[in-house]
Parts: structure tokens; C-alpha cells; sequence
């Protein structure tokens, strides 16, 4: 952009903002005018920042930064308002038509939009908003959660309802410009997302009609949200609000007066893969539960107990023999019993010597699936001597492979640790498929490895990969497939996997398995549904014809299975595997396309 068309989009922009401030302001703006004074003024924005990128002035360094930060603080406030309004007016309905037109032209609103009469184009605003911006699912939703918490929100009638923080909506809606320092929107918007964590869902909407309040409260009875917003107010640096701010939350959601259920939320959260050798999981559970897990974790640790004996060793280790137990002081010489002594033991460990699996303060369920697989498989102590000097699992290593192909490389200790007995004991419990007292069964959690013909062949450096993206070094992978019931399942140079599926509509455990196999989870570009929520789709409708055989099934999730039964999305085969093509406000090429995220 030259001198001259700088000073013409400079004039244009001073006539737009006047027309919008001024008296007598239209209730709406022409979509074709928004759409030219929006690419007007990033135009203007980018030529700025190209002008000032070799500036030798600090001062322009700091106008040029000071400028990004105004920018920046406007447009959290711009994508949380969009998303409100996206939300009030039910977006999510659009045609598919006019989304596609939106792409390439500015709205025309001197008509209604139109709408689609049935089924709407996405499941909800938030999966409208994630597929417009080409966002990840759970950062819309987030918006669109700021929006109902900061702006506002409706109720079944469609009338609005003031937002659920209404102190905090007032600082990120009407900054204050006299404040300094600024009150970023960002760090209210952190504030809401912290505060929603620790409060119950919003029934607003899904209601008798009246907003759900904050049900946190300060011992002083004033809501949380209230006292945050004044900790934001009277800061003086970011990090000083976000320590004020954590200890506040922390403290009303902890102490006895003032938590809620809400305020401690119970689950097993998986942490980020960080080591490639082991997984960490975060496990919060309530105070009674967690005296489950404590008496777990004690009868795990009495190694006068059947329980206590199964869970001493690692699976995988050999068993140790009967002179290194009695050389580690965990077998009497004399009786062959273990005499109760750990050096991994905790000081506070003594009580164990009892026998805990008869403590009436344990629930008996409890007690008795603790017990259960441990009583039938734990051997006497005359077993373990017996078994010690047996091999412990195969390794499949070819000939010839030293010991540096081997599971565990480096000296291993086959005694398990006090977190490793906890563990196994854990472990036991949720793998053993005895049926309970009711009739249920326990749940049987299944491991899919996916891995190649050469893996195979070469078990000293082949890895693999599960069905959720965690990558099997060569040890780990030998191990699964001893202890594993294999299925096969080979594939071509284009990776596609024989047929064997049989004319039926409902699709066959065995060709499930076959699919994802094959697919791995969703196919739709982008998805990342794990694999148990992967629903199978006929590519040849079966009301047409179409057989429930390999060739004719797509893995889909649930939101893209409905988009492809409803036309919004195409299902074609290219070199035997399925491909999705987007609709065009999405993909304006119409290429097939095929989700890479699971490779």
C-alpha cells in the first residue's frame, strides 16, 4: 500500500467510524459494509506493522507495541461477543447454502437468512464456531462458556438473562480507561474459566427459565465472583491478581463452610504424555473414596495377606528366587513365610501386620473385590519357591539379539515398591472380569496396538503405536503381545485390509475391529473423538443396497456420522479407503481428504 492509497483508506475509515458514532445509527450494518470495513482496517493494521518492522525509533517500538496490545485486548473481547451473539441467534441453523456464499461474499441482510427447515447444519454454535475459524472443538465451546458467564445468556423463552458472573462481565465488557495499569480482558476471562471449574453447569437455558447463580460463596457470604472481581480492580500486576485470585477460589472451594460439590470435582484425568517409557494419570476423588483407596493401598502392603503376597511382584518380572527373598529379609528362612519386613515400607506402616482385609470400617464390596482375583491366583509360599526358578514371560527376540533388545536394559528390582503394590493392586481390581454380586460384570478395558508387517518381524526395534496416538517402544510392545489375545490384521502397500464383511446391517464386533484397524478413529480431517466414540457409517447407504462389508464402512464420530447422513458431508472411497470431502465454506477446493491426526 503506497502513500496515496494509505491517506484514501485513512479518509474512507474516518468516514466509517463517524457514520457508526454518530446520530441517527442504523439498528444493523449492511454485511457488505462490515465486510469492507473489516478488510479495510486489517489492511491498514498490516501495512502499519510492515511500515514499523524496521523502525530504529524505540518510541514507534513502543506506540507499535502498545497499539498490539490495544488490538489484542479488543479482540478477546470481539471473539467472546461473537460468540454470545452466535449462540443468541442460533447460527448453528444456517444453510449450508448461505455459509457457503459467506465465504466469499459479504452477507446480504436486506433478506432473512436462510435457515435450514430440519436438522441444522451443526450440532451446536460451538461446532459452527470451531469449523468457521477452524478452531479446536473444545476452544469454541470455551467461548462460547465466556459468553453465557461475562455477556449473557437466555433462557427456554429465548429472553435474555444477565450473565452468571455479573461483576466480572462488568470489567471485560466496560474496560475503564482511566485505570492503570490496564485491566487486560484476558485475565478476566482466565478469572470466569477458573471460577466455572468450580462451579455446577448452567441451567439456564435448560431450565425452568431462571439463571443458575454462582453457588460459591467467601466466608464473609458474598459470592467469589464479587470478591475476584475486586482483587482484579485493586492489582497492581498480573501475577499479583493470578496468586490473589488462586488463593481465594482455593480457599472457598476447600474449606468446610464455603465448598460445594461442584467446588471438588471428582474424576481420572489423563496428563500429557511426557516420558515415552510411562503414562501419568490424576486421580481426585472424594474423602470416603479416598479411604477406599487408602485401605487399597494398606492391604497391599501387608504381606500377610494373600493380597498382599499377589501384588509384591511386577507383572512382567521374574519371580525372585527363594534365596534372594531370603537374602532381602522377605521370606522366613525357617518358614518359608514373609515376615512382614519392606524397606520400601512407609514409617507409619506397622499397623499392616493386621490383617486388614477383616477392618469393618472397609466396605465389604470393597473388601471383596480387593480379594477376590488375589485369593485365586496368589501363590502359597511353598508355589513361589517352586515358580521362582521357572522363566517368566517370552520375549520373542529373534536368535542372535544381545541383551540390549531386552524389556528392561538396565538391573531392574523385582520387589514392587509401595506406589507399585497400590498400583497393581488397582490394576488387578479393574482387569479381573469376575462377575460382582449384582450380576454386572466388571469393566474389561481393551488395548488396540496398531503396528506393520516389518514391526513384526523385527521384535528387537519395531515399535507400535495404540489406538489413542501413545507410542510402544520395542520392550513395551513384546510385552503386550505375550500377555495379549493378537488379532491380525494385515495390510497392502495402500493400506487397505481385506474384505470379510457379511450383508448385514448391524456391523459385526470383528469388522468393527477391522475398520478401526483401518481408520483408527474418525476419518473426518481434524477430529480428535478417541476411538470408543467412533460410530461405523455405510459409504452405499444399506437402504440402497449398500452391504455392511469393510469396503462400504467409515469410522466416524457421532457429530460427522449425522453431517454425513444428512448430506452436509460426502463419504467416497479413493484407493479403497474412505475420504471425506467438507462442504465448501470449509474446503472451497472439494478435495477428498482423509484425517491425519491418528497417523
Amino acid at each position: 500500500m503506497n502513500t496515496t492509497a494509505l491517506g484514501d483508506t485513512l479518509s474512507q475509515l474516518d468516514r466509517e467510524l463517524t457514520e457508526l458514532t454518530g446520530p441517527g445509527l442504523s439498528p444493523s450494518l449492511a454485511g457488505t459494509d462490515l465486510r469492507a470495513l473489516f478488510t479495510g482496517t486489517t489492511q491498514l493494521l498490516s501495512t502499519l506493522r510492515e511500515h514499523l518492522a524496521g523502525t530504529e525509533d524505540p518510541r514507534l517500538a513502543l506506540e507499535l507495541a502498545s497499539a498490539g496490545q490495544a488490538l489484542a485486548d479488543e479482540a478477546a473481547r470481539m471473539r467472546v461477543t461473537a460468540a454470545d451473539r452466535l449462540a443468541a441467534t442460533n447460527a448453528h441453523t444456517l444453510h449450508t447454502e448461505e455459509l457457503d456464499a459467506l465465504r466469499t461474499t459479504g452477507a446480504d441482510t436486506s433478506r432473512d437468512a436462510q435457515r435450514c427447515t430440519g436438522r441444522p447444519s451443526f450440532l451446536d454454535p460451538a461446532a459452527l464456531l470451531a469449523s468457521w475459524l477452524h478452531l479446536p472443538y473444545a476452544e469454541a465451546a470455551g467461548l462460547v462458556q465466556d459468553a453465557s458467564d461475562l455477556i449473557g445468556r437466555r433462557n427456554p423463552a429465548g429472553q435474555s438473562v444477565p450473565p452468571r458472573f455479573t461483576h466480572l462481565g462488568a470489567l471485560f465488557t466496560t474496560p475503564d480507561p482511566t485505570r492503570t495499569p490496564v485491566l487486560h480482558p484476558s485475565l478476566v476471562q482466565e478469572t470466569s474459566r477458573k471460577l466455572a471449574k468450580r462451579e455446577p453447569k448452567d441451567l439456564t437455558f435448560e431450565g425452568t427459565g431462571t439463571g443458575t447463580e454462582p453457588t460459591l460463596r467467601h466466608a464473609d457470604g458474598r459470592a467469589v465472583e464479587e470478591h475476584a472481581a475486586d482483587v482484579l480492580r485493586g492489582a497492581q500486576s498480573v501475577k499479583e491478581a493470578e496468586k490473589h485470585v488462586t488463593q481465594l477460589i482455593s480457599s472457598a472451594a476447600t474449606t468446610p463452610g464455603t465448598a460445594t460439590k461442584a467446588s471438588v470435582r471428582r474424576g481420572l484425568y489423563a496428563l500429557p504424555v511426557r516420558n515415552a517409557l510411562s503414562r501419568e494419570f490424576l486421580l481426585r476423588v472424594s474423602t470416603l473414596e479416598g479411604e477406599v483407596l487408602d485401605s487399597l493401598i494398606a492391604q497391599a502392603n501387608n504381606p500377610r495377606t494373600r493380597v498382599g503376597q499377589a501384588v509384591r511382584t511386577n507383572p512382567g518380572d521374574p519371580a525372585p528366587s527363594h534365596d534372594e527373598a531370603e537374602a532381602s529379609g522377605t521370606i522366613d528362612p525357617t518358614s518359608g513365610e514373609q515376615n512382614g519386613t519392606d524397606k520400601d515400607a512407609e514409617p507409619n506402616s506397622s499397623t499392616a501386620d493386621a490383617d486388614l482385609a477383616n477392618d469393618p470400617v472397609v466396605p465389604e464390596a470393597v473388601v471383596a473385590d480387593t480379594q477376590s482375583a488375589a485369593d485365586r491366583e496368589a501363590p502359597s509360599p511353598e508355589a513361589g519357591t517352586k515358580a521362582a526358578s521357572g522363566p517368566g514371560f517370552p520375549d520373542f527376540l529373534p536368535e542372535g539379539v544381545g541383551n540390549e533388545a531386552r524389556w528392561d536394559p538396565e538391573e531392574t528390582e523385582t520387589i514392587a515398591t509401595v506406589p507399585e503394590r497400590a498400583l497393581n493392586a488397582l490394576l488387578d481390581i479393574l482387569t479381573t472380569t469376575t462377575t460382582t454380586a449384582g450380576g454386572g460384570a466388571r469393566i474389561r478395558p481393551e488395548v488396540i496396538v496398531h503396528l506393520k508387517l516389518e514391526n513384526l518381524q523385527d521384535l528387537a526395534a519395531g515399535d507400535a503405536r495404540t489406538a489413542h496416538g501413545v507410542h510402544l517402544p520395542p520392550g513395551e510392545l513384546r510385552r503386550l503381545l505375550c500377555q495379549a489375545e493378537i488379532i491380525p490384521a494385515v495390510f497392502n502397500s495402500k493400506s487397505e485390509l481385506l474384505d470379510y464383511g457379511r450383508a448385514q446391517r448391524i456391523v459385526p464386533e470383528k469388522l468393527k475391529r477391522a475398520v478401526l484397524a483401518r481408520d483408527r478413529g474418525c476419518i473426518v480431517p481434524g477430529c480428535t473423538e478417541p476411538p470408543e466414540k467412533v460410530e461405523f457409517h455405510h459409504i452405499d447407504p444399506w437402504w440402497k443396497g449398500g452391504e455392511t462389508k469393510l469396503g462400504n464402512l467409515g469410522a466416524l464420530c457421532r457429530g460427522a456420522h449425522m453431517d454425513a447422513d444428512a448430506g452436509r458431508i460426502q463419504v467416497v472411497l479413493v484407493d479403497g479407503l474412505p475420504h471425506v470431502i467438507l462442504p465448501k465454506h470449509v474446503d472451497p477446493e472439494q478435495q477428498p481428504r482423509r484425517n491425519t491426526y491418528w497417523d
